[in-house]
This record gives structure tokens, C-alpha cells and sequence, in this order.
């Protein structure tokens, strides 16, 4: 693990009382996972809650490129920064690594879709909380110790589910207050009792959903990995499959279209590379977080990026105004009040 490895301060403190567990923490070096360990996972979360805003910058937006353009870029982020851990590790293939880059591919994609059809804020919220009960559930085919508690685990489960649904409602309050939508009763006059910006929102609460179950896959994959391609070591065959799986998803609405998309370079390839690179920092401290706390304290902490992203959204893209800012932060505290009961249930 890499909190007692040598060389790091966790790691100094564990040889000096020759792994010693009770005088480990006496001496410091059990606060010291403690501390270093939580700073990792508040970074994680500021870096998860982050990525997706530099699909909304000003240069990208005028330039107005296809989600699967700008997700291409940003893969090829996550490309670059996966490989570059081979400057410190040895390089071993994982065949399981190839399907967490897909899942990471799809996952993309569908997200940058849907900030553009209902924000950072929200949109990160309603995936956040999906990619939490699905990475739970798969984790409980792949894992042979199963949960703790099935009764906490199913109400854990329930309340995400609550909050996620009042952060969608949040989330069309507060495009009716800053004037996004048309107002409910231009809603009811369309044909079909909806108008194209409420079939727009309701068309990014289910991509979102859809983002939230392939982002819960990404790292299943590295629990089925062989123990010397886990962890960290596992971020250059996952980098591998990200680059192989980008251009296929990427060409296939195109290959039997009229046009090939413009890839707007000059707009686009400095924010999409910067919002991989985040994303997969994000990744990285994650997993180390987890060598020091332990998954059931590191992960509700890096969730917490719902709250990153929706401070993103309203304070630079004034997404939710008036009540639905309270409805929101309301509603991100249930989504983590069943986080944070899932883990204890573990």
C-alpha cells in the first residue's frame, strides 16, 4: 500500500516501529494517514466536481462543437496524464484496463452532452449519485464479501434515489428562474404538452442517468485486475484503452453522415486536453485516498465534488437562482447523506 511505503512520511513512521500497529498510531504515523489521506480526497473532489466546466468556457462555446468532439479531446487528456505515470511505475498490461477506458469513453461523452443541456450543477449531481449506487451494486457482483448490512444498504440506496430526484426538480426550478425555460404555462400550449426546451431538460436528466452507470463501471474493472496492475499501476492500460476506444466512438455517428464534425482545434484542444488531465487527477488522487482511509471514509469525501460542481454552476454559469438554490444544496446533502450511510453499510 502506499501509505507505508518508504520514503513517505506514513511509510518513515510504520519502518521506525517495525509494523507495529499500536505504536504506529502513537506515534503519529496513524493521524498522518489520516491527514494526508483526507487532503487527497478533498482534492479529488475539487478535481471530479471540476472537469466538465471547461466545456462551457467562452472559446468553447462560441466555437459551438459537438459533444463528441470535445470529448475526444478530453480523452486524449486522460490519455496523456495515464501514461505519464510511467515515468515512476513499471509498465504492466491489463487486459481489464481496456474496459475501464471504454466505460471512462462513454461515460465522457454522455456527460459533456449533458452539460450542455442542463448545467454543471445539476447534471453532475444526478450522475455523481447514479455512478454511486451502480459502482455499489456491480461492486457487490465482483466482490465475494458482499455488504455488511443489506437493510442500511437498501435505505442508503433509496435516499440517493430521493435526492437525486429532487435535485432534477431543483434543477428545472432553477432554469424557470433564470429564464432557460419558457415559463410552465408556454409549456402547456406546445402540441405534445411539452416545448423543446423542457424535451431538451428532460433528455439531460436521462443522459445524465446513462453518464452515472457508465462512470459506476469505470473502476470495477480494476478490482478484477491481477494485484501487481491495481492502483496507480493500473492507470497505464487504462490510459491504453481510452486511446483505442476514443476514435471508434467518436467516428460512429459520423460514418454515415453527410459531414465530418469540425474539430474546432484551435477552440477547443487546449480546454478539452485541460478537462481530462482534471479529470484524471481527480482519478488519481481517488485511488490513493483510498490506500490511506479506506473506501468507505475516501470515497463520500471525492463525492463532495457535487458541491464543487454546483458552486462552479452558479457562481460562473448562473444555473440555479432564487428558491432552487436551497432546493439544490438541499438536495445534494440527502445525495450525500446516502453516500456517506452506503459506505458505513460496506
Amino acid at each position: 500500500m502506499v501509505l507505508l511505503q518508504e520514503g513517505t512520511v506514513v511509510g518513515n513512521i510504520w519502518v521506525a516501529v517495525d509494523g507495529n500497529k499500536e505504536k504506529f498510531w502513537q506515534d503519529g504515523g496513524g493521524a498522518s494517514a489520516v491527514i494526508i489521506g483526507t487532503l487527497l480526497a478533498i482534492l479529488s473532489a475539487v478535481a471530479n466536481g471540476s472537469f466538465s466546466v471547461f466545456s462551457k468556457t467562452n472559446s468553447v462555446q462560441r466555437a459551438n462543437v459537438d459533444p463528441l468532439v470535445f470529448n475526444f479531446w478530453a480523452c486524449l487528456g486522460v490519455v496523456i496524464s495515464s501514461l505519464l505515470v510511467l515515468v515512476k511505475e513499471k509498465f504492466v498490461f491489463e487486459i481489464f484496463g481496456l474496459l475501464s477506458g471504454l466505460f471512462l469513453v462513454l461515460s465522457l461523452v454522455n456527460a459533456f452532452r449533458v452539460v450542455r443541456l442542463i448545467g454543471v450543477s445539476v447534471g453532475f449531481a444526478i450522475w455523481a449519485g447514479v455512478a454511486v449506487v451502480v459502482s455499489f451494486l456491480a461492486g457487490e457482483l465482483v466482490e465475494p464479501q458482499g455488504v455488511s448490512n443489506r437493510l442500511l444498504a437498501t435505505i442508503a440506496i433509496a435516499i440517493i434515489i430521493v435526492g437525486i430526484v429532487a435535485l432534477a426538480w431543483s434543477g428545472h426550478l432553477g432554469r424557470l428562474n433564470s429564464g432557460q425555460e419558457e415559463r410552465l404555462e408556454s409549456l402547456l400550449q406546445s402540441e405534445q404538452g411539452q416545448s423543446e426546451p423542457m424535451k431538451n431538460f428532460m433528455s439531460g436528466i436521462f443522459i445524465a442517468i446513462i453518464t452515472g452507470i457508465f462512470g459506476g463501471l469505470i473502476l470495477i474493472p480494476e478490482t478484477l485486475a491481477h494485484e501487481g496492475a491495481k492502483g496507480i499501476a493500473f492507470l497505464p492500460s487504462f490510459g491504453i484503452g481510452v486511446a483505442i476506444f476514443t476514435p471508434i466512438i467518436t467516428a460512429i455517428p459520423f460514418v454515415t453522415g453527410p459531414q465530418w464534425p469540425n474539430f474546432a482545434v484551435q477552440a477547443t484542444i487546449l480546454p478539452g486536453i485541460a478537462s481530462g488531465v482534471v479529470w484524471n487527477i481527480g482519478n488519481m488522487l481517488s485511488l490513493l485516498a483510498i490506500n490511506y482511509l479506506g473506501y468507505s471514509i475516501a470515497y463520500p469525501i471525492f463525492q463532495c465534488g457535487i458541491f464543487i460542481a454546483g458552486i462552479w454552476g452558479m457562481l460562473l454559469f448562473n444555473e440555479i437562482i432564487g428558491n432552487a438554490v436551497f432546493a439544490y444544496w438541499g438536495s445534494g446533502i440527502v445525495i450525500l447523506a446516502g453516500i456517506i450511510v452506503l459506505s458505513i453499510a460496506r
